[in-house]
């Protein structure tokens, strides 16, 4: 996994890292039992400290989404499924929650934020040979 920071973004670089992470498990590039690169192999790769990417990886296995064996490295779970669906959709309402605020502050049109999401949707959720679109009917 290459880790890309951009040093000029508001958002924090370890928000950075762990957003890769989630996204490169939800896209399904890192599988359950992959390993993470080490510590010291991405703080060198992305010019980071390395306590910001310890700081990564201690806050992904909290969530659930990895976890550490001694002397053997971090590995994606199986993608937090132990966590309820009531936590589940707690995190991801207050995610949806930023990104729509932000959407409104920047003036972004809801029809162009829906075509923006629906992109984005499209990307983790591609079609599969059916002809359904993210498990719905196109």
């Amino acid at each position: 996994m290459i880790f890309e920071v951009d040093l000029h973004s508001p958002k924090p670089v370890y928000q950075q890292m762990m957003d890769q992470v989630k996204l490169a498990v939800a896209r399904g590039t890192l599988q359950p039992g992959d390993r993470l690169p080490t510590i010291r192999d991405v703080a060198v790769q992305a010019r980071v400290n390395r306590n910001t990417v310890a700081r990564v990886y201690a806050e992904l296995e909290r969530e659930g989404l990895v976890y550490t064996r001694t002397g053997q490295g971090c590995f994606v779970s199986d993608r937090g499924s132990n966590i309820g669906r009531a936590e589940q959709r707690r995190v991801i309402t207050a995610g949806l929650d930023g990104v729509l605020a932000q959407a409104r502050l920047f003036g972004v049109p809801r029809d162009r934020l829906e075509e923006w999401i629906t992109d984005r949707l499209d990307a983790i959720y591609p079609p599969d040979e059916s002809g359904t679109r993210g498990g719905r009917v196109q």
